[in-house]
């Protein structure tokens, strides 16, 4: 009943889509030139749309998240508009007025409709849900969020999962000893297409057997590792032009920065500082200056606090704001650093704790991540670590795209970092 409810609605929706892109397009009343081819196919229209949303199953049981729907309402619209010009253009002698443009507009009309319309339909019944197994005891409200629409199912045996099939990612929360259980897992993993995250505390675990050079943990790799070159490439571009965008509009207060740090204390407006970076590559950090000049040879590298007195007026109002980091965009540009990944560290904290090696340094260090947006500037290494592994695991596009959106309202309400 509620698939019948949905393609219907969605009809509707896709020609009401259609005649809100002839009213942006043209305005009242419609050019009768223009709007007959639409009035003549706009049946088969209909039919084509329904069909690739179909295709890429938008009107399935369950979505694993509102993301999920999205992404298919997306790919079904973008290829069914295709489709709808290519049966145009071989019908052009008939329907070659139909204008390009409207099928341009309805394609982002629609989108927007098409996804509030269902998003609310299968919310009401309660069919967007996440679906994850949790094998082990444990808390997992870092890893799935507390107030996300999950179905968490509980198991004590790997073997126990073959019960369930229809699952969207697995947690595991104890360390798997037997080498059966292992490889049942990875063949279920490939076989179903499922995620795996490892809770902070088994994955730290399972880090250092596989370091001290533990075979029966080789299994990792087939969990976490680079992404695909593709996902890689998009990584990387939304770095350089999310870098060239924040740099170009906050150009008038860079310029302003740098002159009052300039005239309210002696010393250079930047600050330069030996970081680690991906691989442990040392790389020379930038940022505004908000200490005093020299402020390292007082006390040597210690953590920045809240209330350090080496801090200046002006550089209180920076690390408020946080705007001194914005000179690190420079960093991302030359590649030291990404827009989102584990925050760069000092050698000297590298060297004094642990958790700040190994696989952390797998990936390229952030001007954010999940540590930033969830806890405070002073957060120890060892919290840290915590939300810089599961970050690790959970890399990629989308979560950068999320994190970035999220790290603008923590800046604002002066609460994170």
């Amino acid at each position: 009943m509620r698939i019948t409810l949905l393609l219907i609605a969605n009809a509707f929706v896709i020609n009401g889509g259609f005649l809100i892109s002839f009213l942006i397009r043209y305005g009242i009343p419609f050019p009768q030139g223009n709007f007959f081819p639409y009035k003549k196919s706009f049946l088969f229209l209909t039919l084509i749309y329904i069909f690739a949303l179909s295709f890429f199953r938008v009107y399935k049981n369950r979505f694993k998240s509102s993301w999920d729907l999205l992404k298919r309402i997306f790919l079904g619209l973008f290829f069914g508009t295709l489709l709808c010009i290519a049966f145009v253009y071989v019908f052009r002698t008939e329907w070659g007025s139909f204008p390009t443009s409207v099928f341009i507009l309805s394609f982002f009309v629609n989108i927007l409709l098409i996804f509030k319309l269902n998003q609310h339909i299968l919310n009401a019944e309660k069919k967007i849900k996440k679906n994850i197994v949790v094998i082990g005891d444990d808390d997992i409200d870092d890893i799935v969020g507390k107030g996300a629409a999950v179905k968490r199912i509980k198991i004590d045996q790997i073997e126990h999962l073959v019960k369930h099939t229809d699952v969207d990612e697995i947690v595991i929360c104890e360390k798997i000893q037997s080498e059966k259980d292992l490889n049942l897992l990875i063949y279920l993993v490939q076989k179903l297409k499922i995620d795996v995250v490892f809770n902070p505390s088994i994955y730290m675990e399972l880090l250092l057997g596989r370091i001290n050079g533990e075979n029966s943990l080789h299994f990792l790799s087939t969990f976490v590792g680079e992404k695909p070159d593709v996902e890689e490439f998009l990584i990387r571009a939304l770095d350089v032009i999310g870098s060239i965008f924040i740099l170009l509009i906050s150009l008038p207060v860079i310029i302003l920065l740098s002159l009052l740090i300039k005239i309210s204390s002696p010393g250079p407006v930047l600050y330069k500082q030996q970081r680690v970076g991906k691989d442990g590559e040392i790389f020379i950090l930038y940022k505004f200056r908000t200490m005093v000049k020299d402020a390292e040879k007082m006390v040597g590298p210690v953590l920045a606090s809240r209330d350090d007195p080496r801090v200046t007026k002006v550089g209180k109002i920076l690390r408020r704001t946080r705007l001194d980091e914005l000179p690190q965009l420079f960093n991302v540009l030359r590649g030291d650093m990404s827009l989102v990944g584990p925050r760069p560290e000092r050698p000297h904290f590298v060297r004094l704790h642990k958790a700040l090696r190994e696989l952390r340094l797998a990936v390229k260090p952030g001007l954010t991540g999940l540590a930033q947006i969830r806890n405070f500037y002073d957060l120890k290494p060892q919290h840290k670590i915590k939300y810089d592994y599961l970050y690790i695991q959970k890399r990629s596009l989308l979560l950068n795209l999320y994190i970035l959106l999220k790290t603008f309202p923590v800046i604002f309400c002066k609460k994170g970092w």
